[in-house]
């Protein structure tokens, strides 16, 4: 194995821990934001686009409940099966690197002093360091599959806990769109829809910027907008081949 080697999809430590693991949350909380946002965006683009063809309320719920289950069930299936192969992935890797702990212990030290040496230690502090972590397998395992391959610290959550986490939040963001259907009919539940799926967007965005240190209008606004560009794009392209 040589050093320096990487791991496509798990870019190297910088140093500074994301926002999601200095808040313990990991994968669940950026599941859940991302699943709500989606299913924000996606249904109220498809509720706006089936509205510009269609007046009849029931067809544009029907239509809508379809989309959002099929949403949820495609983001769940998604977040499970990426997830797993994470998780896959990692193990390989994971027992490689203890073979090669046990048959190549002289090299694997050397790529430790590598490492570290990179980091500013020299001489006998680099020397204390590495038998420090190598005098300990698990440490010295943890170490090599942090520093050199660049995997998280935490591991990878549960493939069924991120997949059920994506669709239920699918399912929450998406209902908000298609709600104001059950209460209003034609031209007042389409603008109603609008206004409650951006507002929530502009919710969505802002508290994704605890998460991420942005400033929270400026997230906020980025989120309403892209709902109102996706809307206004379906819905002119519903027009048109309605025209037609």
């Amino acid at each position: 194995m040589t050093s320096g080697r990487s791991v496509p999809g798990h870019p190297r430590p910088t140093g500074r821990p994301e926002a999601w693991h200095r808040l313990g949350a990991g994968g669940f909380l950026r599941d859940v934001v991302l699943g709500s946002s989606d299913g924000l965006v996606a249904v109220l683009a498809f509720v706006v686009g089936v509205s510009a063809s269609l007046t009849a309320r029931r067809t544009i719920l029907l239509a809508g409940l379809a989309e959002m289950f099929a949403g949820a069930a495609s983001m769940g299936l998604g977040a499970y099966l990426g997830t797993k192969s994470e998780r896959e992935f990692y193990e390989k890797e994971l027992a490689r690197e203890k073979e090669e702990i046990v048959d190549m212990p002289v090299e694997e030290r050397e790529e430790i002093r590598q490492i570290y040496a990179k980091k500013g230690f020299h001489g006998k502090d680099l020397d204390m360091v590495v038998d420090r972590i190598t005098e300990n397998k698990d440490r010295w395992l943890a170490v090599m599959m942090h520093e050199e391959l660049g995997f998280p610290q935490r591991g990878f959550g549960s493939p069924v806990q991120a997949g059920i986490a994506l669709a239920i939040a699918y399912i929450v963001g998406a209902a908000v769109p298609i709600f104001p259907y059950f209460l209003f009919a034609g031209r007042a539940a389409l603008f109603v829809s609008l206004g409650v799926t951006l507002s929530a967007l502009f919710g969505v965005g802002v508290a994704k910027s605890g998460l991420t240190h942005r400033v929270w209008w400026k997230a906020g606004l980025e989120m309403s907008l892209a709902g109102g560009i996706g809307a206004t794009v379906c819905y002119l392209i519903a027009r048109g081949i309605a025209r037609l």
